[in-house]
């Protein structure tokens, strides 16, 4: 009995350890996993501090201690430009069909040739098309920009079924229509549109900051250590630019009902109507665009003209 019991307690004690070994292993490893994610994570944020530094003002490896002071706020400003990036959604296709059918496409552009001479005329576009066969690359990828305007005018309306003059309407239009970043599929895209909204925030804060500049007819050493020639000063005073990330980028989505001739509608209105949502972002200079993500395929039975297969 008494060989059984201990037979029984050695069991239990070796259970008991193996046990214990197999949690201090998991957190051996744990701990492992966590100190490679760290050392990722830091080597991630010095590139990128270092990224803001060769577009901003290279002056600033001047001051001691330069990327250390940055890493906080150059981080939470590449964060805040990764959740905007995440807020814009999926590629939509760009071509006639589209513009038949998609309510967003019809109202940003005047008519189907719109569409054509948008790629035809855009230097980046037309580097890509020569540069990747239709038959490599079937769908070419990018991003657009437009600018978005609303004026007040005088226009006809309807109120039940009488036709009434001199209504006061609000007219939307979409002008100054850009191609950026064309790429070859959406996960490209999805990197390059990253890449585009930090590369702007970052010449927006580069052109802020030579604006603040000191002016060439005060060039005394006094003024100079003062001033943001002194790079201690540029990067104390460009930390304290950078503290709310919001202010230099931010994005709004407005949902919209328009006529077919740009008209603001209310949502009793019975007339045919473009209904659809657009993401709009405000940079720093409080300059306004909205962005898409887009898609052109590339092959005969869908393109839009004979212009585009390049």
């Amino acid at each position: 009995m008494n060989d059984d019991r201990r037979s029984h307690e050695v069991s239990s004690l070796r259970t008991f350890f193996d046990d214990q070994l197999d949690h201090l292993q998991k957190l051996i490893n744990n701990l492992g996993s966590h100190l490679h994610e760290d050392a990722q994570q830091t080597k991630e944020d010095k590139q990128i501090v270092e990224n803001f530094v060769n577009a901003s003002n290279t002056k600033m490896r001047a001051v001691q201690g330069y990327s250390h002071k940055l890493r906080e706020h150059v981080r939470a400003l590449y964060n805040h430009v990764l959740q905007i990036a995440d807020q814009i959604p999926p590629p939509v296709d760009l071509n006639l069909d589209a513009f038949r059918t998609d309510p967003l496409v019809n109202a940003l552009f005047v008519n189907g040739n719109d569409i054509d001479k948008l790629f035809d005329t855009d230097p980046d576009v037309d580097a890509f098309l020569r540069a990747h066969s239709k038959y490599q690359v079937p769908v070419l990828y990018a991003l657009l920009t437009a600018g978005k305007s609303e004026k007040r005018i005088l226009g006809i309306g309807m109120q039940g079924d009488m036709l009434i003059r001199e209504v006061p309407q609000q007219a939307v239009n979409f002008s100054s229509h850009r191609i950026h970043a064309p790429c070859t599929s959406s996960s490209e895209l999805s990197t390059a549109l990253k890449e585009y909204l930090f590369s702007r925030v970052v010449a927006l804060v580069k052109q802020e900051m030579l604006s603040r500049m000191p002016k060439p007819d005060d060039d005394s050493y006094e003024s100079r250590v003062k001033s943001l020639a002194n790079p201690d000063v540029y990067l104390d005073t460009l930390i304290k630019y950078l503290e709310i990330p919001a202010k230099l980028l931010s994005i709004d989505k407005t949902h919209f009902r328009l006529s077919k001739l740009g008209i603001k509608l209310d949502d009793d209105d019975k007339q045919s109507a473009n209904e659809f949502d657009i993401y709009e972002l405000t940079w720093s200079n409080n300059t306004r665009n909205v962005v898409l993500q887009i898609a052109l395929s590339r092959l005969p039975d869908h393109t839009i003209s004979p212009n585009s297969l390049k």
